[in-house]
């Protein structure tokens, strides 16, 4: 097989930079705003999260779910409004829960419920770390510190152990510190979003555990804390993922004349803390002419200056045996690279900076 690798040196204006001056609106102008946005879920927490993504806006929801038949549901009109009318709509729904603006977070919450003794976000900690880590640090941290005070019997000599996650998150920046003493549950996870800075949390509280006879980490017949949902019962998600942050993306044209002209992938990242986005998977496609393709690409290494690409590409012409491209091969910044597989196939990757509004 034929292969010919070429390296053109392309000096791309403001590649990879990050934008910068560009105006960040505070919580209170993100709830002015006036939209005619309308969550397409159904569930209120579901709605609330909608909005908190579309105008980024950091939340901090602490739903009572109560056992009763819901009311049907209803799609918000289309109509103009601010976000912060548009969130109180989504709350009326549940009158006992309240929108107020607390120390930087929007706090959606149930007064008598957050105040309960058997609400697990008012369980108080003696201490409370995390040193230079991610979100997932500080998750993991906070779990150590929920059973080192609901047994600390078992952790009394240590501990071993750690914690897993998807890698290629977004929640893998930033790196921050944290050292808090006596400090609620509630009080971390609001903490953690406020470093984290793209974050908001969910936690939804049961009202049977709030009604029942003691709190739900006491009942009996639980062997560990480990089977309790109180070390897990709170979600954060982001506001923002990989593709809305990235500055640059890599792009990927194929041409192979009378059947291909294209750009095929256009794969957001992040190379400073090694994040890519999605690449978009797998396509094909065929023509009446009896022309057909299969195209695949993704990143398998980011490094500073670069990304490992592996592309795959099945070219089918009438009357011709299929030619298959199945390589790996290196994308550097300000330069184009291109490769032809065969002399009427061209592949042509290279970075390119992300146009923000």
């Amino acid at each position: 097989m034929r292969m010919t690798v070429c390296i053109v040196i392309l000096l791309w204006a403001g590649c990879g930079a990050a934008v910068r001056g560009a105006r960040t609106d505070t919580i209170e102008e993100k709830l002015g705003t006036v939209t005619e946005f309308v969550p397409n879920a159904t569930a209120s927490v579901d709605r609330l999260v909608e909005v908190a993504r579309r105008f980024k806006i950091p939340m901090a929801i602490e739903w009572v779910e109560r056992f009763r038949n819901p009311p049907p549901d209803q799609k918000l009109p289309s109509v103009k409004r601010s976000v912060r009318e548009l969130i109180e709509e989504i709350v009326s729904v549940s009158p006992e829960h309240r929108v107020i603006v607390d120390d930087g977070l929007v706090r959606i919450y149930s007064p008598i419920a957050s105040l309960h003794p058997f609400n697990f976000l008012n369980m108080r900690l003696k201490s409370y770390s995390v040193k230079e880590g991610d979100l997932f640090d500080a998750e993991n941290q906070l779990r150590m510190a929920i059973r080192f005070k609901l047994e600390p019997e078992k952790y009394r000599y240590g501990f071993n152990g750690g914690y897993g996650y998807g890698a290629n998150h977004v929640f893998q920046i930033p790196k921050f510190t944290l050292s808090e003493s006596d400090v609620t549950i509630r009080e971390i996870l609001n903490r953690i979003t406020l470093a984290q800075g793209n974050a908001l949390w969910v936690a939804r509280i049961k009202s049977l555990d709030l009604e029942a006879d003691e709190p739900c980490w006491m009942r009996k017949g639980v062997n560990s804390v480990d089977d309790l949902p109180v070390t897990s019962a709170w979600q954060f998600l982001p506001l923002a993922e990989i593709a809305e942050l990235a500055t640059e993306h890599v792009a990927v044209d194929v041409i192979a004349p009378g059947v291909l002209d294209e750009r095929m992938s256009s794969i957001p990242v992040i190379l400073e803390h090694g994040l890519s986005g999605d690449s978009g998977g797998s396509v094909g496609g065929s023509s009446s002419e009896g022309n057909s393709f299969e195209y695949g690409c993704s990143i398998e290494k980011l490094g500073k200056d670069y990304v490992t690409l592996s592309v795959h590409l099945k070219v089918g012409r009438k009357g011709e045996a299929e030619f298959t491209f199945d390589k790996k091969f290196e994308v550097y910044k300000d330069h184009i690279t291109e490769i032809q597989p065969e002399p009427r196939i061209t592949i042509r990757a290279y970075f390119e900076s992300i146009a923000k509004p």
